[in-house]
């Protein structure tokens, strides 16, 4: 399998603008919003904390 250059940047760019305060809610199981961690719904076969493996398997 040949990769593909995704043009990753090294470090993650500054956020453009600080988060709002919001409030949480469950969808299902899943905590959203109020300060609960970003959740990610993907149908790779990779682990996405693999994130160049991710990309490799998008692209």
């Amino acid at each position: 399998m040949t990769a593909i250059s995704l043009g990753m940047p090294a470090v993650p760019p500054p956020p453009l603008a600080p988060r709002r305060v919001s409030r949480q809610i469950m969808v299902g199981s899943v905590p959203v919003g109020g300060g609960a961690p970003v959740s990610v719904q993907s149908m790779t076969t990779t682990l996405t904390s693999d994130v160049n493996a991710t990309l490799q398997q998008i692209a």
